[in-house]
């Protein structure tokens, strides 16, 4: 559990850094579909990256290729959802997160890392490509509150 208190604090320490904005939102149907958002997607992307046992251990192996396009799937919805809701004008931290994991997505394919044995050999760029995705996961649902909290 320790990776979500350092995401956490990733996330925190974004929200205090150059993200104040002095635009309000005095529209409460806005409101309401923001917090719906929230409200929907943290719960699936908890589901999403969330495992009783360790994955992706062994990067090439079956079930971490299914975990990770299980999340790469889940960008694509999320995505959707949140053109409906206001977009990047809206949700600036959480599209900046899902175009870092979408390029992670795109490197390990073009690296052949899902279901390949050797993705995980030294020199391997898989590794880091895995990484991108699982932590990006993990920081999306706090994207989603600094960016409702900031809209707000």
């Amino acid at each position: 559990m320790h990776h979500r208190t350092g995401m956490a604090a990733l996330v925190a320490a974004l929200a205090l850094t150059g993200c104040s904005s002095s635009q309000g939102s005095s529209d409460k149907s806005s409101d309401n579909k923001q917090s719906a958002l929230s409200d929907e997607w943290i719960p699936k992307l908890e589901t999403a990256t969330t495992t009783e046992d360790p994955i992706c251990n062994e990067v090439g192996d079956q079930a971490c290729a299914e975990h990770l396009t299980g999340i790469a799937l889940l960008m694509t919805d999320l995505r959707e959802a949140i053109d409906e809701a206001g977009g990047l004008d809206a949700y600036p931290r959480t599209v900046r997160e899902i175009a870092k994991i979408d390029e992670a997505v795109e490197a390990c394919t073009e690296h052949e890392c899902l279901a390949d044995e050797n993705a995980g050999n030294a020199g391997s760029p898989c590794p880091d490509d895995v990484y991108t995705i699982r932590s990006g996961g993990d920081v999306l649902p706090f994207a989603l509150q600094v960016d409702e909290l900031k809209g707000n």
